[in-house]
């Protein structure tokens, strides 16, 4: 009997580590196309490979893009380069994405590939970044973007559940080694500024011009400005229809609360002036129309000038 506790305390100590396989990860990014602002996603395509032990378990089966929406591997090579394995495949993606729309159209988006091999915890595999030959195509484009700062890092992830598994504690997580493709998208928004928002600056525009109306004109003086709010809900709708939704208040949802605002102001200003008018009141009703026509046009200039430029 003590021989042979003797002999299994010998081989418990003789016993060498588990010791995870490192797996050298990089990728090629060669197209970026579909970005789809309403349905939160973005295709991505590009080749990824391995560099990893002779030995090291089959990778290719067990890749996945964790945020993909979905997608399908093509072209899946394995060759055996001295004691090394080299694999590559080639990967069309949907990736998920929540854009962050809080200064469109002045905003950049930072997207993001999650790759991990669902098979192997990190106790098993850990990745290398292959920082120096992973690139995005100088070709790529991206119309209304600027693509830049593509990079590639490694970190582990945690998953907390043991996945109901009745033979592991509720403290059991399982933690995997995770590869980050990451690259920004900065939009060319001033031209698309410009024409979201004309309409607005002149619906704004035309509720202030009615202060060179006479009050008693009722129809002019009165229905411009209703007719510039209708103008700004319509203006509100379209840009909204092609955003995602936002809990945030986003500059699109500021500045059309500001028009708002101001010509609301506006139909304030001139139901007080024809109160003026119809009181005997004409130089009390001039002078309150020409300084409301300054003070607010400065005011919306400058409060307009402030969100825009906080936003860029």
């Amino acid at each position: 009997m003590f021989l042979l506790f003797f002999s299994e305390c010998l081989h418990s100590q003789n016993e060498e580590p588990v010791v995870a396989d490192t797996v050298k990860i990089g990728a090629y990014i060669f197209s970026v196309y579909d970005l789809d602002f309403p349905g939160n996603k973005i295709n991505v395509d590009y080749y990824v490979w391995y560099v990893a032990r002779a030995d090291s378990m089959e990778l290719l089966q067990y890749f996945e893009p964790v945020n993909a929406v979905e997608y399908t591997k093509s072209n899946e090579s394995d060759e055996v380069k001295g004691e090394l394995i080299y694999q590559t495949m080639r990967i069309n993606s949907k990736i998920k994405k929540e854009w962050d729309v809080s200064n469109f159209p002045f905003d950049r988006q930072t997207i993001e590939i999650l790759i991990e091999d669902y098979d192997k915890d990190i106790s098993k595999l850990v990745f290398i970044a292959d920082t120096s030959a992973s690139k995005i195509d100088k070709d790529v484009k991206l119309e209304g973007w600027n693509i830049t700062d593509f990079g590639i890092r490694v970190v582990d992830h945690t998953y907390e559940t043991n996945y109901g598994d009745p033979e592991l504690s509720l403290e059991d997580y399982s933690t995997y080694s995770r590869a980050i493709l990451h690259f920004t998208i900065e939009r060319k928004g001033y031209g698309l500024f410009f024409k979201l928002f004309i309409g607005l600056f002149i619906s704004v525009l035309i509720s202030l011009v009615t202060f060179f109306i006479n009050p008693l004109d009722l129809d002019p003086r009165f229905g411009l400005s209703v007719g510039a709010i209708f103008a700004a809900i319509a203006s509100q709708y379209v840009i909204a229809s092609t955003l995602p939704q936002s809990a945030t208040l986003t500059l699109v949802d500021k500045l059309h609360d500001v028009a708002y605002i101001f010509i609301f102001i506006c139909i304030s200003v001139s139901a007080l002036s024809l109160h003026y008018m119809k009181n005997g009141k004409e130089k009390s009703s001039e002078k309150l129309d020409r300084y409301s026509f300054y003070i607010l046009s400065a005011s919306y200039v400058i409060i307009t000038l402030y969100f825009i430029l906080t936003a860029i």
